[in-house]
């Protein structure tokens, strides 16, 4: 691309809350660092040192500033300003919006202003919130997935929130006017699976042009040391309900094999208390779980939503680790049954059970060459990342 384009990345944080926001970051400094012109636009901040260009509207998270944070998150009039005011200092025939999350403090005003200044724009979905009002297709008191139409009837009537039925209200209100905002664009996104690209079928963004590209990683590369021989059955992840912790405990404890559990929650102290029998060591920095994985024979992966990439369960396939993950979860497109992972029923503890019994050193043993090579292989490299994106900027601006 001889001319390059600038690229203005969209996030609610220009600082790390989350996988989304990381990758935008991540995003963001690929692209200065080869050259191109990079905004970064956001909402909430905090200082930092990046060389990009940032623009911030300096806002709290809209749910922690309560009524008037709940009304900039269904229309944020200074973002809207703010970011009209952006877009006028740009040549839009040579600029790429690429938005990464836009829920917690921009609000959906980003697309009304995108669609009025004719710019053209690119969504990776991290996420469900392009559709469904809490963003994961999942009832939290239920704490199982939904299968309901999004901002149907039926959504609308159901607490499907985590908190009360007043947050859902407000959700589905944001929602609507999201809905009527991106309804006008014909916008590009990137898909980071495919399993989330087939629970977006049929949804607000399943006409848009879309490619998949998978999130760079940056995982360093190990010898290879077969995992069959190592003491424990891991989790790796927040200790909450919709993460599948209370499935991975019981399962362990009724194989009878030990069992580690990495991660910090709400669930930690009651879960500490009912299962002495397994190992919690609380939340650890990424060296530290680099070190513990070394111990770790399988890793579980026992979330009970959609979840949109499994970054834990490569990182595990990196180090030879294999995975035993959930059929409706987006971590079972990198797993081959029985080659390099196991795949069971999400959320039956019993198929849970099955699967562990399965897993005696023979199997391992295999798993966990198959793991190493299926991540080696082709690894998900910020090279690739970047080269299969800047080629996506380029046929954007060519349609």
């Amino acid at each position: 691309m001889e001319n390059k384009p600038t690229i203005v990345v969209v996030n609610d944080f220009d600082y790390v809350q989350g996988g989304a926001s990381k990758i935008a970051i991540d995003t963001a400094q690929m692209l200065y660092d080869n050259k191109y012109d990079v905004i970064f636009f956001s909402a909430t901040h905090k200082e930092n040192n990046y060389k990009f260009k940032q623009v911030t509207t300096d806002q709290k998270e809209c749910l922690t500033d309560g009524i008037k944070g709940a009304f900039r998150g269904i229309k944020n009039r200074k973002v809207e300003k703010e970011f009209a005011k952006l877009l006028d200092s740009l040549d839009k025939d040579n600029t790429i919006i690429h938005i990464h999350g836009w829920t917690k403090s921009l609000s959906s005003v980003i697309f009304k202003v995108i669609n009025k200044k004719q710019f053209k724009m690119v969504l990776t979905v991290h996420d469900y919130f392009s559709s469904c009002p809490n963003g994961g297709y999942f009832n939290y008191p239920k704490c199982k997935i939904c299968k309901k139409k999004a901002m149907s009837f039926d959504c609308i009537k159901t607490n499907c929130d985590s908190r009360n039925y007043f947050v859902k209200l407000y959700r589905v209100i944001r929602q609507k006017v999201q809905n009527k905002n991106i309804k006008k664009i014909q916008g590009n996104c990137i898909y980071v699976s495919d399993f989330s690209e087939k629970v977006l079928k049929n949804t607000n963004i399943s006409n848009w042009n879309s490619i998949r590209i998978d999130n760079p990683i940056d995982f360093p590369k190990v010898d290879f040391k077969n995992s069959s021989k190592n003491e424990y059955f891991g989790f790796l992840g927040r200790l909450s309900k919709e993460k599948g912790i209370d499935l991975f405990c019981e399962a362990i404890t009724k194989v009878n094999v030990k069992g580690i559990v990495i991660g910090d929650g709400v669930e930690k102290e009651r879960l500490e208390k009912e299962y002495s029998n397994i190992e919690f060591v609380g939340w650890k920095n990424s060296k530290e779980v680099s070190e513990i994985l070394k111990k770790v024979k399988v890793l579980v992966f026992t979330s009970l939503w959609y979840e949109a990439m499994g970054m834990t369960a490569l990182e595990a396939q990196s180090m030879g680790i294999p995975v035993i993950v959930g059929d409706e979860c987006a971590t079972s497109d990198y797993i081959e049954n029985n080659k390099n992972g196991l795949i069971f029923k999400s959320g039956n503890v019993d198929s849970l059970v099955d699967n562990l019994k399965k897993c005696d050193d023979k199997l391992i043993d295999k798993m966990s060459k198959n793991s190493y090579e299926f991540y080696w292989n082709n690894p998900y490299s910020k090279t690739k990342y970047l080269d299969e994106l800047t080629k996506y900027y380029s046929d954007i601006l060519k349609r």
